[in-house]
């Protein structure tokens, strides 16, 4: 169910927050997609260029494409006007057990590289070689930056992937942004009974010291085709349900930077009319009544 009024905002509720920067009023809030499939992924059968049509008609200003270990692009002539693609990859290591095992999850170990170097375009990229979790992820991560990109830790509760522990031994001394709000069904943002939800990992990461900046995604596989999907008694993992709002020109090495440094907020509807952090304080003007919950440790 799509969560209508949920959002999150860097520097929030006892988040770390990025550098405090007098705002340029020129520089707009792009709507911006972090998890994008297309058939090049193989779990997803629309096409790129279809994709990009698909998100541009629902007012996204750029999206990353992040197919399963194939670095994604687009052409130019194929690219809708008003939209920025921009290249990207989902670092995917899949595995029956790793070490340490968590009960009888598989191990499903995804990182994406966000806004990679284009010439990356089109090159495969193999699996981490290795059982073991922690090790996956370093690798994972260690080859998103070679790759020129920002790393990105997908859903952390898919399959109870990443602890806290890990999170915050993999940020280390550097930001490392973090998938709080995956949009697809299986993604277990909630947790269960021996789990915590991802956005009291993200709260117990911070605590430990490290530097989180959450993001919201949609990890969308389904476009036209959805309801073919479901029809066939398959769940169709859908678009516009989580994003960011990036504070950034639209070319990509001010997204990339913006990103890098956290000038973002993450949200499943909510939309801001303003939003400044200077010295800790956080002052946020939204277009219709919401309400805030900070989750503190």
């Amino acid at each position: 169910m799509r969560n209508a009024g949920w959002l999150m905002i860097m520097g929030a509720c006892g988040a770390p927050s990025a550098p405090a920067t007098a705002p340029e009023p020129a520089v707009p809030w792009l709507k911006g997609q972090l998890h994008v499939h297309t058939n090049r992924s193989g779990d997803s059968e629309t096409p790129p260029a279809e994709v990009a049509a698909w998100y541009r008609a629902h007012g996204f200003d750029f999206i990353v494409l992040t197919d399963h270990n194939v670095v994604g692009g687009l052409a130019p002539d194929e690219v809708p006007a008003g939209l920025l693609v921009l290249p990207g990859v989902e670092l995917t290591t899949n595995l029956q057990t790793c070490d340490p095992p968590d009960g009888d999850h598989p191990c499903l170990l995804h990182v994406n590289a966000l806004v990679v170097d284009p010439e990356a375009h089109g090159a495969g990229v193999p699996s981490a070689g290795d059982a073991n979790r922690e090790r996956v992820y370093v690798a994972e991560l260690a080859l998103a930056r070679r790759l020129g990109g920002i790393p990105h830790l997908n859903h952390p509760n898919f399959h109870f992937s990443a602890s806290a522990a890990l999170i915050a031994k993999l940020a280390g001394d550097a930001p490392l942004l973090v998938e709080i709000e995956n949009q697809t069904t299986d993604s277990m943002n909630a947790g269960d009974a021996s789990h915590p939800s991802t956005q009291v990992l993200w709260d117990q990461a911070l605590a430990l010291g490290a530097t989180i900046y959450g993001t919201a995604t949609d990890d969308a596989h389904h476009y036209a085709d959805a309801d073919r999907v479901r029809a066939r008694g398959e769940p169709a993992y859908t678009g516009d349900r989580g994003w960011v709002m990036v504070h950034a020109t639209p070319e990509a090495a001010a997204i990339r930077a913006a990103l890098a440094r956290g000038d973002f907020y993450a949200s499943t509807g909510v939309t801001l009319e303003s939003i400044a952090i200077d010295e800790g304080m956080v002052t946020v003007r939204a277009g219709r009544p919401l309400s805030l919950q900070c989750i503190t440790s």
